[in-house]
């Protein structure tokens, strides 16, 4: 699977009736295993600051991954972000024009028929039920400024479909919107925000993390595991103490990296199938069971088994590991060792991340 190549990003933005800022977000990509390497203009998202603003923590999650690039190479998720904080500082005007939401079978439909239900829907949560019958009739012609929460409810990040499918970069003026545009200013004090991390390596890619206190959880690969940082935390507290991503992502990412290994003598307590739980997880937990010796004759684990994670065995500990780390939270419960008090407490294990920052700084 090849990444996706970004070469540019162009923020639009306009005043509705009642006075909103609105924005269209562009970003100017290729796909880096098709040739020949044509970047092209899309839109990306649209409505109100902090909507778009999360669609943009959405994609950064991609720039972890390495499935998000810059002709450079990778692209770091918290300059990604901040960059486009920069771009909507400045936003081109969006000046107002007529829609056409045509209903047809085409791919590239502004409302295409498998979609109507979806679009029904959404009108009908955004307070806009007495508008279904025009739009989904096919011949509505709507203006962008005068119908922008229209536009939003289907376009928007709540919404059914992408905004590519109305809007495109050339609809966007060649004018700079003046100052009245103010994006919330960096907070000096982000970092007063950020979760206490405690984590440790359960192997060479999947990290065991417990924030503010909350119970141990496999978040899967490191990269995996700053994505939910970046989507679950960072983007919240983002909206709320501006500045905090740029600081908090890579911060997190280094105690992920800097984890100390899973002690030997941590209780892993693992429930075959809790309630709503797929049946191939349960597999898994008697597969499971079998290395470790803890199924029956019929290799079916029992409800609920539980071993030491230095039990789990040299050979195929491969094996063992990769069920392990596959099963889901509802399966398992870790039970790390209380630190002695006459004992170092590793910094993997209890490491307040902004601490860590002053520590760094």
């Amino acid at each position: 699977m090849g990444a996706t190549v970004l070469t540019g990003k162009q923020a639009a933005a306009f005043q509705t009736a009642d006075g909103e800022w609105m924005f269209a977000l562009f970003e100017r990509t290729y796909e880096k295993n098709c040739y020949p390497h044509d970047d092209r203009w899309s839109a990306i998202a649209f409505g109100r600051y902090r909507d778009v603003m999360r669609r943009v923590f959405r994609h950064a999650t991609s720039c972890e991954g390495g499935m998000l690039q810059s002709r450079a190479g990778n692209i770091r998720p918290e300059n990604y972000i901040a960059t486009w904080r920069s771009v909507l500082a400045r936003p081109f005007r969006l000046p107002d024009q007529k829609i056409r939401l045509d209903v047809s079978k085409s791919y590239r439909a502004s409302l295409p028929e498998g979609s109507l239900d979806d679009v029904s829907k959404s009108l009908v949560a955004a307070g806009l039920a007495d508008r279904v019958e025009e739009i989904v009739s096919g011949k509505a012609e709507v203006s962008l400024i005068d119908d922008a929460a229209l536009l939003e409810a289907i376009y928007g990040e709540k919404g059914p479909l992408s905004v590519w499918r109305v809007l495109a970069v050339n609809d966007c003026s060649s004018v700079v919107v003046d100052d009245d545009v103010k994006l919330p200013t960096r907070s000096a004090s982000a970092m007063d925000r950020m979760a206490g991390v405690r984590c440790y390596k359960i192997d060479d890619e999947n990290r065991l993390v417990s924030l503010d206190g909350q119970p141990w959880e496999n978040a899967g690969w490191q990269y995996s595991a700053v994505g939910s940082f970046i989507t679950d935390v960072a983007y919240e507290r983002e909206m709320d103490v501006p500045g905090f991503a740029k600081r908090a992502i890579p911060a997190y990412r280094d105690v992920l990296r800097n984890a100390d290994a899973l002690p030997a003598h941590t209780v892993i307590d693992v429930t075959r199938s809790p309630d709503g739980v797929e049946e191939y997880r349960a597999r898994v937990a008697d597969e499971l069971a079998v290395i470790l010796g803890l199924a029956d004759a019929e290799g079916r684990a029992p409800a609920q088994f539980s071993f030491r994670f230095g039990d789990v065995p040299a050979e195929p500990r491969g094996t063992a590991m990769y069920k392990l780390c596959h099963l889901c939270s509802q399966q398992v419960n870790w039970s790390l060792p209380e630190a002695k008090a006459d004992d170092p407490v590793p910094a993997g294990s209890g490491t307040d991340l902004t601490q860590l920052i002053l520590e760094l700084a």
